[in-house]
């Protein structure tokens, strides 16, 4: 019978923080890893980079679940379209 004090290595997240044998994050720190990947992708747009649909599925890659995997998605998208907005603006 496992112990309450058994955890395994880290939070997926990145954060390190112990978590329990059975759970791949602390609470709340799976929408933590999707605005850290969500991060990730703005910063290359920023840098002037092009975020293609090809690196969004590498970074949804990385998510353990479906659901996180669209929420990732989601979100790119919803950026992705922040951006062309924003560059429409820019432009005028």
């Amino acid at each position: 019978m496992a112990t309450a004090t058994e955890v395994s290595t880290g939070c997926n997240c990145g954060c390190g923080e112990a978590i329990g044998r059975r759970a791949l994050y602390r609470p709340g720190h799976d929408a933590k890893h999707v605005s850290r990947l969500v991060a990730e992708l703005f910063n290359t747009i920023q840098d002037g980079g092009k975020v293609t649909p090809a690196a969004i599925t590498s970074a949804a890659k990385s998510l353990p679940s479906a659901a996180l995997q669209a929420k990732l998605r989601r979100a790119a998208e919803r950026l992705i379209a922040k951006a062309a907005t924003n560059t429409k603006e820019a432009v005028k």
